[in-house]
Protein backbone atom coordinates (compact mmCIF):
# COMPACT_ATOMS: atom_id res chain seq x y z
CA UNK A 1 0.00 0.00 0.00
CA UNK A 2 0.69 3.60 -0.86
CA UNK A 3 1.99 6.09 1.47
CA UNK A 4 -1.07 8.01 -0.61
CA UNK A 5 -3.75 4.96 -0.01
CA UNK A 6 -3.25 4.58 3.70
CA UNK A 7 -3.72 8.58 4.13
CA UNK A 8 -6.81 8.20 1.76
CA UNK A 9 -8.20 5.13 3.74
CA UNK A 10 -7.89 7.16 7.46
CA UNK A 11 -9.07 9.81 6.20
CA UNK A 12 -12.82 9.66 7.29
CA UNK A 13 -11.75 7.63 10.65
CA UNK A 14 -9.60 11.24 11.42
CA UNK A 15 -12.31 13.42 10.95
CA UNK A 16 -14.78 11.17 12.98
CA UNK A 17 -12.30 10.40 15.98
CA UNK A 18 -11.34 14.22 15.90
CA UNK A 19 -15.15 14.95 15.83
CA UNK A 20 -15.76 12.65 18.62
CA UNK A 21 -12.91 14.19 21.10
CA UNK A 22 -14.41 17.59 20.45
CA UNK A 23 -17.92 16.63 21.38
CA UNK A 24 -16.44 14.61 23.96
CA UNK A 25 -13.99 17.29 25.60
CA UNK A 26 -16.90 20.13 25.72
CA UNK A 27 -19.00 17.33 27.68
CA UNK A 28 -16.16 17.02 29.57
CA UNK A 29 -16.35 20.65 30.40
CA UNK A 30 -19.55 20.72 31.60
CA UNK A 31 -20.34 17.41 33.04
CA UNK A 32 -16.94 15.91 34.06
CA UNK A 33 -17.12 17.31 37.52
CA UNK A 34 -20.55 16.37 38.21
CA UNK A 35 -19.48 13.03 37.25
CA UNK A 36 -17.10 13.21 40.24
CA UNK A 37 -19.46 14.08 42.68
CA UNK A 38 -21.50 10.75 41.97
CA UNK A 39 -21.15 8.77 45.39
CA UNK A 40 -22.54 5.56 43.73
CA UNK A 41 -20.81 4.76 39.84
CA UNK A 42 -21.69 1.78 38.91
CA UNK A 43 -19.57 0.33 35.77
CA UNK A 44 -20.91 2.86 33.05
CA UNK A 45 -20.42 5.65 35.16
CA UNK A 46 -17.05 4.32 35.39
CA UNK A 47 -16.44 4.16 31.64
CA UNK A 48 -18.41 7.44 31.21
CA UNK A 49 -16.40 9.29 33.55
CA UNK A 50 -12.91 7.64 31.79
CA UNK A 51 -13.85 8.61 28.11
CA UNK A 52 -14.97 11.95 29.24
CA UNK A 53 -10.98 12.02 30.82
CA UNK A 54 -9.51 10.26 28.13
CA UNK A 55 -11.18 11.60 25.43
CA UNK A 56 -10.61 15.58 26.47
CA UNK A 57 -7.45 17.40 24.39
CA UNK A 58 -6.62 19.71 27.64
CA UNK A 59 -5.76 16.39 29.64
CA UNK A 60 -1.91 15.39 29.48
CA UNK A 61 -1.04 11.53 28.30
CA UNK A 62 -4.96 10.99 27.65
CA UNK A 63 -5.93 9.23 24.39
CA UNK A 64 -7.23 12.29 22.39
CA UNK A 65 -3.30 13.70 22.77
CA UNK A 66 -1.61 10.73 21.62
CA UNK A 67 -3.84 10.95 18.39
CA UNK A 68 -3.26 13.98 18.19
CA UNK A 69 0.14 13.18 18.26
CA UNK A 70 -0.27 10.69 15.84
CA UNK A 71 -1.97 13.04 13.37
CA UNK A 72 0.91 15.47 13.41
CA UNK A 73 3.53 12.22 13.27
CA UNK A 74 0.97 11.43 9.77
CA UNK A 75 1.43 14.85 8.80
CA UNK A 76 5.56 15.03 9.23
CA UNK A 77 5.62 11.69 7.83
CA UNK A 78 3.87 13.33 4.31
CA UNK A 79 6.49 16.48 4.51
CA UNK A 80 8.70 13.59 4.66
CA UNK A 81 7.86 11.98 1.80
CA UNK A 82 7.51 15.21 -0.58
CA UNK A 83 11.08 16.38 0.79
CA UNK A 84 12.29 13.28 -0.44
CA UNK A 85 10.52 12.98 -3.71
CA UNK A 86 11.94 13.50 -6.86
CA UNK A 87 12.22 16.58 -7.96
CA UNK A 88 11.86 16.17 -10.88
CA UNK A 89 7.96 15.42 -10.64
CA UNK A 90 7.92 18.17 -8.12
CA UNK A 91 9.25 20.50 -10.37
CA UNK A 92 11.02 22.57 -7.67
CA UNK A 93 14.00 24.01 -6.57
CA UNK A 94 16.63 22.70 -4.03
CA UNK A 95 16.12 25.26 -1.43
CA UNK A 96 12.19 24.94 -1.53
CA UNK A 97 12.76 21.18 -1.06
CA UNK A 98 14.87 21.63 1.31
CA UNK A 99 12.27 23.96 3.59
CA UNK A 100 10.23 20.91 2.99
CA UNK A 101 12.42 18.63 4.96
CA UNK A 102 12.95 20.98 7.29
CA UNK A 103 8.70 21.17 7.95
CA UNK A 104 9.12 17.70 8.31
CA UNK A 105 11.67 17.67 11.42
CA UNK A 106 9.78 20.43 12.69
CA UNK A 107 6.41 17.94 12.33
CA UNK A 108 8.38 15.35 13.77
CA UNK A 109 9.55 17.65 16.81
CA UNK A 110 5.87 18.84 17.22
CA UNK A 111 4.39 15.21 17.22
CA UNK A 112 6.88 14.66 20.44
CA UNK A 113 6.44 17.64 21.96
CA UNK A 114 2.47 17.08 22.22
CA UNK A 115 3.07 13.92 24.59
CA UNK A 116 6.23 15.04 26.39
CA UNK A 117 5.18 18.49 26.42
CA UNK A 118 8.61 19.85 25.56
CA UNK A 119 7.14 23.39 24.97
CA UNK A 120 6.26 23.47 28.50
CA UNK A 121 10.02 22.67 29.51
CA UNK A 122 10.62 25.31 27.48
CA UNK A 123 8.78 27.44 28.88
CA UNK A 124 10.56 26.82 32.42
CA UNK A 125 13.70 26.62 31.46
CA UNK A 126 13.51 30.32 30.09
CA UNK A 127 11.48 31.55 32.99
CA UNK A 128 14.38 29.66 35.41
CA UNK A 129 17.27 30.95 33.09
CA UNK A 130 16.51 34.74 32.49
CA UNK A 131 13.52 35.39 35.62
CA UNK A 132 10.52 36.16 32.99
CA UNK A 133 7.40 36.22 34.66
CA UNK A 134 8.99 36.86 38.28
CA UNK A 135 6.28 37.45 40.78
CA UNK A 136 3.52 36.90 38.73
CA UNK A 137 0.96 34.14 38.67
CA UNK A 138 1.93 31.98 36.11
CA UNK A 139 5.77 31.98 37.02
CA UNK A 140 7.43 28.57 36.37
CA UNK A 141 4.18 26.98 34.80
CA UNK A 142 6.30 27.26 31.47
CA UNK A 143 3.98 29.40 29.81
CA UNK A 144 7.09 31.75 28.41
CA UNK A 145 7.02 29.01 24.98
CA UNK A 146 4.55 31.16 23.84
CA UNK A 147 7.59 33.90 22.92
CA UNK A 148 9.42 31.25 21.44
CA UNK A 149 6.86 30.03 19.05
CA UNK A 150 4.76 32.64 18.17
CA UNK A 151 7.73 34.19 16.24
CA UNK A 152 8.27 31.00 14.76
CA UNK A 153 4.70 30.17 13.88
CA UNK A 154 4.55 33.79 11.93
CA UNK A 155 7.83 33.11 9.97
CA UNK A 156 7.43 29.53 9.35
CA UNK A 157 3.49 30.72 7.72
CA UNK A 158 5.66 33.04 5.26
CA UNK A 159 8.37 30.88 4.32
CA UNK A 160 5.45 27.84 4.35
CA UNK A 161 3.69 29.80 1.70
CA UNK A 162 6.71 30.88 -0.14
CA UNK A 163 7.70 27.24 -0.66
CA UNK A 164 4.54 25.35 -1.60
CA UNK A 165 3.02 27.92 -3.67
CA UNK A 166 5.13 26.62 -6.25
CA UNK A 167 3.87 23.50 -5.82
CA UNK A 168 0.55 24.62 -6.34
CA UNK A 169 1.21 26.85 -9.21
CA UNK A 170 2.61 23.18 -11.51
CA UNK A 171 -0.43 21.50 -10.12
CA UNK A 172 -2.68 20.77 -13.43
CA UNK A 173 -5.85 19.47 -11.69
CA UNK A 174 -8.14 22.70 -11.46
CA UNK A 175 -9.80 20.86 -8.59
CA UNK A 176 -6.76 19.74 -6.88
CA UNK A 177 -5.63 23.47 -6.31
CA UNK A 178 -8.96 24.86 -5.59
CA UNK A 179 -9.27 22.38 -2.56
CA UNK A 180 -5.47 22.82 -1.79
CA UNK A 181 -5.80 26.71 -1.84
CA UNK A 182 -8.78 26.27 0.39
CA UNK A 183 -6.91 24.23 2.65
CA UNK A 184 -3.95 26.59 3.06
CA UNK A 185 -6.30 29.72 3.28
CA UNK A 186 -7.75 27.83 6.00
CA UNK A 187 -3.94 27.04 7.48
CA UNK A 188 -3.76 30.57 7.61
CA UNK A 189 -6.44 31.80 9.33
CA UNK A 190 -6.53 29.51 12.13
CA UNK A 191 -2.83 29.84 13.07
CA UNK A 192 -3.22 33.17 14.20
CA UNK A 193 -5.98 32.81 15.43
CA UNK A 194 -4.64 29.91 17.73
CA UNK A 195 -1.88 31.90 19.13
CA UNK A 196 -3.93 34.84 19.70
CA UNK A 197 -6.18 32.82 22.18
CA UNK A 198 -3.27 31.04 24.00
CA UNK A 199 -1.81 34.36 24.53
CA UNK A 200 -4.85 35.67 25.51
CA UNK A 201 -5.50 32.72 28.32
CA UNK A 202 -2.24 33.25 29.45
CA UNK A 203 -2.42 36.87 29.63
CA UNK A 204 -6.00 36.73 32.03
CA UNK A 205 -3.91 33.98 34.08
CA UNK A 206 -1.16 36.97 34.69
CA UNK A 207 -3.73 39.12 35.11
CA UNK A 208 -5.44 37.31 38.02
CA UNK A 209 -8.25 36.00 35.91
CA UNK A 210 -8.87 32.90 33.84
CA UNK A 211 -11.73 31.31 31.29
CA UNK A 212 -11.78 27.51 31.43
CA UNK A 213 -13.05 27.49 28.32
CA UNK A 214 -10.35 28.90 26.28
CA UNK A 215 -8.03 26.00 26.30
CA UNK A 216 -11.09 23.86 24.88
CA UNK A 217 -11.80 27.01 22.14
CA UNK A 218 -7.52 26.25 21.77
CA UNK A 219 -7.99 22.76 21.50
CA UNK A 220 -10.83 22.98 18.43
CA UNK A 221 -8.30 25.34 16.54
CA UNK A 222 -5.51 23.38 16.43
CA UNK A 223 -7.72 20.12 15.40
CA UNK A 224 -9.15 22.29 12.87
CA UNK A 225 -5.37 23.29 11.65
CA UNK A 226 -3.99 19.71 12.03
CA UNK A 227 -7.06 18.26 9.58
CA UNK A 228 -6.29 20.76 7.26
CA UNK A 229 -2.82 20.59 7.09
CA UNK A 230 -3.75 16.79 6.99
CA UNK A 231 -5.70 17.68 4.21
CA UNK A 232 -3.45 20.12 2.65
CA UNK A 233 -0.36 17.19 2.30
CA UNK A 234 -3.02 14.34 1.04
CA UNK A 235 -4.35 16.83 -1.97
CA UNK A 236 -0.20 17.55 -2.30
CA UNK A 237 0.72 13.94 -2.40
CA UNK A 238 -2.02 13.20 -4.79
CA UNK A 239 -1.81 15.72 -6.98
CA UNK A 240 1.85 14.72 -7.64
CA UNK A 241 1.34 11.04 -7.52
CA UNK A 242 4.03 10.28 -4.90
Amino acid sequence: MKFKDFLLLIKTPILLILLMIIIFSFMSYFFGFQLTLVKDRGVLMWIIHGLFYQLDFTHDLSLATWFISFIILVIASGFFLIGWGDREKLKISPTRQWFIRLFSVIAFILSADEILLLRDQLGKKIEDTTGLLDKINVEHLGYSWLFVYIPLALAGMIVFIFVFNKLIKNIKSVSHRFFINRYLSSIIILVPLYFILAFNGRYMLMSGTSSRLIPYFEGVLKTGILYCLYNFVLKIIESYNL
